[in-house]
């Protein structure tokens, strides 16, 4: 039957070609090779089948002949599936399937697009097929008499996301579970991720009837929820009842008008204050100081501050310098030749903690701040408040403003020694 079928097609489709000869003759011509298809598909759909398997199954009398070495058997671990005009749509908890094609799957967009439901007999074609299942699109609904509601199947629609993923009401309240008892969903970490979940949004959660283990999320929608602003009630904008109404207009039309409301209504022009100029304060006039350097008047200021230092006198004593670590071998280097012992601290917390031990034998610190973290100078202040130790807090994190800062602190020290005798 569907031999003869096709056999007519291909008559129909060859005795077409032979009249085109225009753009418009082609046009048409494709509109009738679709007409055609429309009819090959309906008659190969009320056509009696013959299932492959009834083919292959030799009769008792006829002995089944051996296959050479070139042939193959087909593979009966294959599902066969069947071409169909129209297949029957399967609702799931997430997605959907064929009832007539194993391994099938049609999305939860495509389900949510083509608004399906359970039991429609549905047109569609691959998109993607793998060993493990056949990725679908719907071309149609083709009919809707077998359709019906799924019960085992409960939606929660318009769920709203919290913080960290908690659920645990809709847009209409709260969420509540078969029996009205309200509950929560803790959403997993995988399905926050996936579906890329923030505080606000909006899901639709899914579970089957009796079983609450199976609750997962199966949509997610694209805007975000916003709470409504209640705004209370005004009792002074309350409209007042018919008949007062009735009465004020039966009473301004018996009035007179005069007109003189009208006259205190009318709008008066608001007359633009000037602007008063800004009055800027004069700042007081100061005398000038003259800066106080080591230079003579009229020397160059390459010499000033360059007097060579001496630290001879401070040989023995104890150093301390915290913070600006990445200049510690160029401070070693430098007090190695003077006799000076120099012990040197990184500007962290942690590091600035051994100050502790070491304030009982050293003479003088110097921190520089601008190297040093706030805890650490905090740290080394106290212990050096403590113990008495000439301190001082250097901003700059230059070699002469150091050795001169230091070289003042062991001048303290050695005049602190020398007053009260201690060696």
């Amino acid at each position: 039957m569907m031999q003869q079928i096709m056999e007519r097609a291909k008559e129909l489709v060859a005795g077409k070609l032979q009249i085109v000869e225009t753009a418009e003759d082609w046009e048409l011509l494709l509109e009738e090779i679709r007409g055609i298809d429309e009819w090959v598909q309906l008659s190969r759909f009320y056509t009696p089948r013959v299932h492959p398997k009834e083919v292959l199954q030799p009769t008792k009398e006829e002995q089944p002949t051996s296959p050479g070495p070139l042939t193959e058997l087909p593979k009966s671990d294959e599902p066969i599936v069947e071409q169909r005009y129209a297949y029957t749509f399967v609702r799931e908890l997430k997605g959907g399937s064929l009832q007539e094609w194993p391994n099938s799957h049609i999305s939860e967009k495509e389900i949510r697009q083509w608004n399906l439901e359970h039991g429609m007999e549905v047109r569609v074609q691959i998109i993607h097929q793998d060993h493990r299942r056949t990725s679908l699109e719907v071309l149609a609904v083709v009919a809707t008499d077998q359709m019906k509601a799924l019960e085992q199947r409960i939606v929660f629609e318009k769920c709203i996301v919290k913080n960290h993923g908690i659920i645990e009401s809709t847009v209409n309240g709260p969420l509540k579970d078969e029996t009205g008892k309200p509950f929560y969903y803790a959403t997993p970490v995988e399905d926050m991720r996936f579906f890329q979940l923030k505080e606000g949004q909006l899901v639709d959660l899914v579970m089957w009837k009796g079983h609450p283990e199976t609750l997962t999320i199966a949509w997610k929608y694209a805007f975000q929820y916003e709470e409504p602003i209640v705004q209370p009630f005004d009792s002074s904008t309350e409209s007042k009842p018919t008949n007062a109404t009735a009465e004020m207009a039966v009473t301004s039309v018996s009035k007179k008008s005069t007109g003189r409301y009208a006259k205190q209504m009318k709008r008066k022009p608001t007359v633009k204050k000037v602007r008063q100029p800004r009055r800027i304060r004069e700042k007081k006039q100061q005398p000038m100081t003259p800066l106080v350097t080591t230079s003579l008047p009229g020397q160059p200021i390459d010499y000033v501050d360059k007097e060579p230092l001496e630290f001879a006198a401070f040989k023995g004593m104890r150093l301390v310098i915290v913070g600006n670590e990445q200049q510690a071998p160029v401070y070693r280097t430098f007090f190695a030749e003077t006799g000076i012992e120099l012990i040197h601290l990184a500007g962290d917390a942690q590091s600035a903690k051994k100050i502790a031990c070491l304030a009982q034998k050293t003479d003088a610190i110097v921190v520089i701040t601008s190297r040093v973290s706030h805890a650490a100078s905090a740290h080394v202040i106290a212990q050096a408040k403590k113990h008495a130790i000439p301190f001082a807090m250097e901003r700059l994190d230059g070699r002469r403003s150091l050795y001169t800062a230091c070289q003042r602190q062991l001048e303290k020290a050695r005049l602190h020694k020398l007053k009260t005798g201690k060696s």
